[in-house]
């Protein structure tokens, strides 16, 4: 017996339809043989998490959520944590790094070991009460790549290390972490970065010694084909078919793998399919329009919420007179096709269309542009738009939305009706 949401939708737990793509699931096996960092990149809810969830079990990584305030100070300390590295004590210090200088954590690290030398030496634990266990007291400092990677070795460390969410971290925090990634490589410390983007070497740009030096695994597109064999797979195990409906449910989640897999799940309950069915089920094209509706429903919700924290912009002082870029991206972006905004609003044709709506068009500058797309995913990360909807891909200067579930939203809702709701942001008439 199986549940239906077993079988399909979103989920932190790997779904039973999980399908293998050989340019995906083979190019990310073939790399975790191999002595280099692995860098899984693509749109939200395009099956990042379920990759590694497939192919690696809990006992072979050590795993950091990243978030918008960690250091890399935070995350070597999780690591350290998280491998029951016994800390003696603590304290702060300050490193020239590069000629700046790192804040970091001197600590007193106790490392077991068997055997002889100038260890201190205690009665093991219960289960081996014939053996000392030995311990070796060393200073390390927790801020330092070349500390922790000294510290990892000592302890036979041979895991590897997921950094999941990576695109929240500040930009500060992702170049340092990309330079550190060099130096990981040296000691054979590898890790696994997760991030929501679309380009390719992202971090080959903090740090161009990473170029060639890690492996890079888009989990996007998905081709019709692949989106077939899930429905294939899930047919036995709920005695469901969507033999009839499996192109219209395809056309209308633009390749995004998160929205198909709930679409299928909410076709199925609309069909009052809750579990393994004795009797074939049919689902039909009036379920899927029900599962559809659903849909839209859930992701409109979050999605106003977010476009209206993403468009308020406050003056930082009585004189100041804001542009409301974020605002007029908006309005541009919500009369523009839904094929323009799948392929990618280009920066120049975007400006001269925010400069056409624009109150001040004089006064939008290519400078003006420039801080807006250079802080664009930082902004709605500080107001809690997670995961972000769009990046700026810088390698073909185009704003791309990296929530898969927007496409969604902004091909099915009423978008005249959505905009006339939001409010202007503080000071602007129009």
């Amino acid at each position: 017996m199986k549940f239906t949401n077993q079988v399909y939708g979103v989920s932190n737990e790997l779904v039973d339809t999980y399908i293998e793509r050989t340019a995906v699931d083979e190019t990310f096996t073939k790399g975790l043989q191999k002595n280099k960092h692995i860098i899984v990149y693509g749109a939200s809810k395009q099956g990042k998490t379920s990759l590694t969830n497939k192919h690696l079990h809990e006992n072979e990584y050590v795993k950091v959520n990243c978030s918008p305030t960690s250091t890399t100070l935070d995350i070597y300390n999780s690591i350290a944590r998280q491998l029951d590295i016994e800390i003696l004590e603590t304290h702060e210090v300050t490193t020239n790094v590069g000629g700046e200088a790192k804040v970091g954590l001197k600590a007193k690290i106790r490392i077991p070991f068997w055997g002889g030398g100038d260890a201190e030496t205690e009665a093991s634990i219960k289960t081996e009460k014939e053996k000392a266990k030995s311990f070796r007291v060393i200073d390390y400092n927790l801020a330092l790549a070349q500390d922790l990677s000294e510290l990892l070795k000592n302890v036979k460390f041979n895991k590897r290390i997921i950094l999941e969410n990576f695109h929240y971290l500040s930009e500060e925090i992702q170049k340092q972490l990309a330079i550190d990634l060099r130096i990981f490589e040296d000691y054979n410390i590898l890790f696994i970065v997760l991030g929501i983007w679309r380009e390719k070497n992202r971090l080959a740009q903090f740090n161009g010694d990473l170029l060639d030096r890690v492996i890079e695994v888009p989990v996007e597109p998905w081709e019709r084909d692949d989106l077939k064999k899930i429905v294939a797979e899930g047919r036995p195990l709920l005695n469901t078919s969507f033999e009839n409906v499996v192109d219209y449910v395809i056309d209308s989640c633009f390749d995004s793998v998160g929205v198909f897999q709930e679409i299928c799940k909410e076709s199925c309950y609309a069909a009052n399919v809750h579990g393994t069915n004795r009797n074939l089920v049919e689902i039909t094209k009036e379920n899927v329009d029900l599962a559809i509706q659903k849909k839209l429903e859930d992701y409109s919700s979050r999605h106003t919420r977010c476009l209206e924290s993403f468009i308020e912009q406050k003056a930082r002082s009585s004189q100041e007179i804001p542009l409301y870029i974020p605002y007029y991206f908006i309005k541009v972006l919500f009369k523009e096709t839904i094929e323009n905004v799948i392929q990618g609003l280009r920066r120049k044709p975007l400006q001269d269309k925010i400069k056409e709506v624009h109150h001040r068009p004089a006064d939008v500058r290519a400078s003006d542009m420039g801080y807006f797309l250079k802080n664009l995913v930082a902004s709605q990360i500080s107001k809690g738009i997670s995961p972000p909807i769009f990046d700026y891909d810088n390698s073909t200067s185009s704003i791309k939305i990296i929530d898969s579930t927007f496409y969604f939203f902004i091909k099915n809702c009423n978008r005249n009706e959505v905009f006339e709701n939001f409010a202007l942001p503080e000071g602007l008439e129009e």
